[in-house]
């Protein structure tokens, strides 16, 4: 099944990245190493696009060998699909994949960092509203792969939208 038009999913992919982009808890989780990631200052906002787009947060679902002990988050389109039952409907169906070295699970929390990444990628997208396409829901996950070096967990979101 074909979905009528693709262009706006790039541009709305975009808006995506901005959301999370704007997750301070969630650059600091994927940028700092230490056991207390979450105790350090902000990012100044010009210091963000330099600093995570494409680097930590990729919008270009490649990841090459990781040479740092940062975590990284990859956004890759899975499908998009027309609803059987009602064809004025589509189902564009996102995966993030979440990287986090071994060593790095552990911090200053109650929880264990690739979850702790997780939960805040699922409050800066589920229940949102994308630009041109509808709103986004899911979070749903599983283990991708896991390595003795680094775990890839993707979270599975759907935005439903109307032609």
């Amino acid at each position: 099944m074909g979905v009528r038009n693709c262009a706006e999913i790039g541009e709305n992919l975009h808006i995506i990245v901005e959301r999370l982009l704007a997750n301070q808890n969630l650059l600091k989780l994927l940028y700092y190493t230490d056991k207390d990631p979450l105790s350090h200052s902000d990012f100044a906002y010009n210091q963000i696009n330099s600093t995570f787009f494409e680097k930590l947060i990729k919008i270009v679902p490649r990841v090459g060998p990781k040479e740092t002990a940062t975590s990284l988050v990859a956004l890759r389109v899975a499908s998009g699909v027309r609803d059987t039952s009602n064809t004025n409907f589509r189902v564009v169906r996102i995966f993030v994949e979440v990287f986090c070295p071994l060593t790095q699970w552990i911090i200053n929390d109650t929880n264990l960092r690739p979850f702790k990444i997780m939960g805040e990628i699922q409050q800066s997208l589920n229940g949102k509203k994308i630009n041109g396409l509808g709103t986004i829901s899911g979070g749903d996950f599983e283990l991708n792969f896991l390595s003795d070096e680094i775990s890839c967990y993707q979270q599975e979101f759907f935005i439903t939208t109307y032609d």
